[in-house]
């Protein structure tokens, strides 16, 4: 009974740290509305960034996939699960973003530890940025390498630590591209240069760039090309991951590197090889999701209104982060006054979650605020009224 004691203990702890997390059961789903026990909600909550899960072509797409292939993937890609689909999607994604080769795992965690993981081991040295996604420190930390985390965005610190390493082991510096709970950017054009000079290869994760940022929506890579001091950012030290489940609106994930990296993860990646092939039938929905990302302008321009809207709304301008992204958290920092303000806007129709360590550093609990090209410009008005009403009475 110990192991059931201890379990108990730990639950009652979360509860009385406002930590403790319950699942939301969604009954169904309709636009920019999520109905949740009976209730019809405005959804501020998702990472559906252009509305693409919704959109009609692309469930043509994947139903004409699963008349062609069926409903699953059936094996692991060195099987029989390698269909055709998959093979030209890969082909697509290295020609979209300018890379030699392209791999398609089944989510982006399971690519993240599996990329990771397969390029290191015990000899080799990754430099990891303190508010990256779980799964790239899961990652790190599997590899077995020396793992050092910087503070967030600290070029500075990085190219110290760097620095010291007088040894001619692997070396790797892994980021997000937008971080998840912050929603600002990671700064590429000086990680590309400290990985030159230090001899250091970069791992960027964009699952919330990608079909975001960029003229073409191909993601932070493209953006800094568009707005940075660098015209053309070299790839050949760069390994790149994408997924399909945010603003492509599908689901997996695809990672570009050179074709000897790719190449080695076919041959010895844990995660890929032991894994059965994404469905066929989703991977034609990504193909006509990528055909969208690049021509439809005007979703990534009605998104980015509703984001600067939102930013300009809100009265605490204190209390949001530097993001330019669909991702607008506000910094309440107290769990439990988090999941209040969130359980009012409930009330008023809103689903805004409430994120909490350990998803976050202590004492940094917010309200995730996620914008869509679902939204109205009506919408935003409503949240942003509310927020400040319900700010304004907190204090």
């Amino acid at each position: 009974m110990i192991l059931l004691d201890d379990i108990s203990n730990s639950l009652k702890d979360l509860k009385e740290k406002s930590l403790l997390r319950k699942r939301v059961v969604i009954n169904s789903r309709k636009k920019n509305l999520i109905k949740i026990n009976g209730k019809w909600l405005i959804n501020f909550s998702n990472n559906d960034y252009l509305g693409l899960s919704q959109d009609i072509s692309i469930k043509k797409a994947i139903i004409n996939g699963i008349k062609k292939y069926g409903n699953g993937g059936t094996s692991s890609h060195l099987v029989s699960g390698h269909t055709e689909v998959h093979q030209n999607i890969e082909g697509i994604t290295k020609n979209n973003i300018g890379f030699e080769s392209s791999i398609l795992f089944s989510s982006g965690y399971l690519a993240n530890l599996g990329l990771i993981t397969t390029i290191s081991d015990k000899d080799s040295f990754i430099y990891a940025d303190k508010l990256n996604h779980a799964s790239l420190n899961d990652a790190c930390i599997l590899s077995r390498a020396k793992f050092f985390r910087y503070p967030h965005n600290d070029m500075e610190l990085l190219e110290r630590l760097l620095k010291k390493n007088k040894t001619k082991k692997k070396k790797l510096i892994v980021t997000d591209g937008v971080f998840s709970m912050d929603g600002d950017l990671a700064d590429i054009p000086k990680l590309v240069q400290l990985a030159q000079k230090y001899d250091a290869y970069l791992y960027i994760d964009d699952a919330h760039g990608y079909g975001v940022l960029g003229k073409n929506g191909q993601g932070i890579l493209e953006y800094f090309e568009n707005t940075g001091p660098m015209k053309k950012i070299p790839r050949d030290r760069i390994i790149y991951t994408i997924t399909l489940s945010k603003a492509v609106g599908v689901s997996g994930a695809l990672v570009n590197a050179c074709k000897n990296i790719i190449n080695l993860v076919v041959n010895k990646s844990r995660t890929y090889i032991y894994t059965t092939a994404e469905q066929p039938a989703l991977i034609m929905g990504v193909e006509r999701s990528f055909e969208i990302i690049k021509k439809n302008y005007s979703l990534r321009e009605r998104l980015n209104k509703s984001i600067n809207l939102f930013r300009k709304n809100i009265n605490k301008k204190n209390l949001l982060t530097n993001s330019i992204t669909p991702i607008q958290p506000l910094i309440i920092e107290s769990a439990e006054k988090t999941i209040k303000i969130s359980e009012k806007l409930n009330s008023y129709g809103f689903h805004v979650p409430a994120i909490r360590p350990p998803t976050v550093p202590n004492k940094s609990s917010r309200l995730r605020i996620s914008i869509s090209a679902l939204h109205s410009q009506a919408d935003i008005k409503k949240l942003t009224k509310v927020i400040n009403k319900i700010l304004d009475n907190e204090n």
